[in-house]
């Protein structure tokens, strides 16, 4: 080989180590730069965790504010829809002169609301628990000011009876949605039963102030006011709620509405709250009622079905029901609410037609019982997270019949301020100590996702059973006294009143049994459990990058 050739194989050598050395380099810088770039990600997510972190707290600060205040506006949404409701006993009278109703159909002032608002609470309230409550809330605030307006500029029964149902469905998704924020927002302990007990005493009390707005309003400007009053105050708290209920994000990848269950669930609701409301009124084996009542039993037993078998994600979790704090305080609530329509019945009849007090006088008569209830409901509120809950029910059950027991001895001679006004004050206090703490108990052990179904299960127990314990009652009241007896002798009215009252008395009594046997005697607040703190996970150090710079400028110097 020649000298020349010798000379151009070493400078190969030297071009060929020189392209390695370069290609080495190359590819260390690069990894450098990646795993600079990763450093860099890491850190900018650090920081983005950090401001994430930083916003969280400062939303959770704001929500901590305005929680006494988002308080107080579903709690107000609670009082309006008791309060409208309530005031359709006292206005029955005059909404069906004024509109022209037969005594066939004048049970359907008070069965059309009912029974759109009982038929939807469940979808309402499990819509709510997927697409958030407050915005279910609002909504059926809207929802619910709309046709509040449409009805009081009713012109005949059928647009009344119509427009009551849609109002009926706006109240279906204020109440369960209502209570979801509430449970969502204020923890399990003595702040939720604290919370609770202001949105039970706001109910309570629209309870009875709506007997009193009914009586004023039909005292002066007619019942068309009772429901733009509640119109107005609709869309009032509709403006409040979209500024102080703080709004949280939808969730991601929401399951598929499970629409069979609530299409069946839904109709067979309406159908057996439609029996139930009028059975009393049509005979409850005629051809009016029997049908739909078979029809609304195939529909349950078809939603069963469809929930057990054929949906991932029912409408209504049965797990709920293995909660034996909720079964059996909606098994309560069943007798509380019938005791409490049988008695405010039976005591404003008894007021008008035995005492003979005008509508205005019998609105004034319950504003003792409205103030014992704020005063009653604020204390418990108070008293209730350090106890326990089953012997304020069963003490609640005890006044609730003494009270019933009270006014039935009332007569033509008896003043207001002996039977009647502490019959009232004994009322209150069963009142607060039994649906205060059914309502605590219903709710202290579902999850948060299941809130909203467990809010509206138990408003659909009291729909049921307020009805369902009114005709008890007054089946029992009826058939003891003939309708030609009771028109001719004030003392007879009264004896069948008396016995509808002794009715009231037997539904409490039994209501105590049951509740001595299936509600367990739990403390309002659960037991604090400390988990143990999380064991810190450390990430795994990256590789320095020095040592393989300084590799690569070696090979470059050689």
């Amino acid at each position: 080989m020649s000298s020349t050739d010798s000379i151009r194989t070493k400078e190969c050598e030297v071009i060929t180590i020189e392209k390695t050395a370069a290609a080495d380099f190359q590819d260390t810088a690069t990894t450098v730069v990646q795993d600079t770039i990763v450093e860099e990600n890491l850190a900018n997510n650090d920081v983005d965790l950090e401001q994430q972190s930083e916003n969280q707290t400062k939303l959770s600060a704001i929500q901590l504010k305005l929680a006494p205040l988002m308080l107080y506006v579903v709690s107000m949404a609670q009082f309006i829809d008791i309060m409208n409701g309530s005031s359709m006993t006292v206005a029955l009278v005059d909404v069906s002169n004024s509109l022209g109703f037969d005594s066939f159909s004048i049970q359907w002032i008070m069965s059309s609301y009912i029974v759109t608002f009982g038929g939807f609470l469940l979808l309402a309230g499990r819509v709510g628990d997927m697409y958030g409550h407050r915005n279910v809330f609002l909504v059926g605030q809207i929802w619910f000011g709309i046709w509040s307006l449409v009805v009081s500029f009713s012109t005949s029964p059928a647009m009344f009876c119509i427009t009551r149902a849609l109002q009926g469905i706006g109240a279906s998704m204020s109440v369960p949605t209502a209570l979801g924020l509430i449970t969502t927002t204020f923890p399990a302990g003595p702040k939720r039963t604290s919370a609770l007990s202001i949105f039970g005493g706001f109910g309570a009390a629209g309870a009875v102030v709506g007997l009193l707005i009914a009586g004023a309003f039909i005292s002066s400007v007619g019942w068309n006011w009772i429901f733009r009053f509640s119109s107005i105050f609709s869309f009032t708290l509709f403006v409040l709620g979209a500024f102080i209920i703080p709004s949280t994000p939808i969730k991601k990848n929401l399951p598929r509405i499970d629409v069979a269950g609530a299409l069946t669930a839904t109709s067979s609701l309406i159908c057996i709250i439609y029996y139930i409301s009028t059975g009393s009124a049509t005979g409850w084996a005629s051809v009016q009622t029997l049908p739909v009542l078979a029809a609304g039993l195939v529909l349950f037993v078809a939603f069963v079905w469809i929930e057990l078998r054929l949906v991932a994600n029912p409408i209504m979790p049965f797990r709920i029901w293995r909660l034996k704090n909720f079964s059996s305080a909606f098994i309560a609530i069943l007798f509380l609410q019938g005791q409490f329509q049988g008695f405010v019945y039976y005591t404003t009849l008894i007021f008008q037609n035995v005492m003979g007090y005008t509508s205005m006088q019998t609105s004034l008569a319950f504003l003792a019982h409205s103030l014992a209830t704020i005063v009653t409901f604020t204390i418990l509120g108070k008293i209730l997270p350090k106890c326990r809950l089953k012997p304020f029910v069963l003490t609640g059950f005890v006044f609730r019949c003494a009270a019933a027991l009270m006014f039935a001895f009332v007569d033509t001679r008896t003043s207001y301020w002996t039977l009647p006004f502490f019959g009232l004050i004994v009322h209150v206090i069963g009142l607060g100590t039994s649906v205060l703490p059914a309502q605590i108990t219903a709710l202290k052990d579902a999850q948060n996702e299941d809130q909203g179904v467990v809010g509206a299960l138990y408003s659909t127990g009291m729909q049921i059973g307020a009805p369902l314990g009114l005709a008890i009652v007054t089946a029992i009241s009826e058939n003891s006294v003939s309708a030609k007896d009771q028109a001719e002798s004030v003392n007879m009215l009264m004896q069948s009143y008396r016995n509808g009252l002794f009715g009231v008395v037997g539904l409490g009594v039994l209501g105590l049994i049951v509740s001595i046997f299936l509600m367990p005697n739990n403390p309002a607040t659960p037991p604090v459990v400390h988990a143990p703190a999380p064991a810190s996970i450390s990430a795994p150090e990256s590789e320095p990058v020095e040592p393989m710079i300084a590799a690569a400028e070696e090979k470059l110097s050689t």
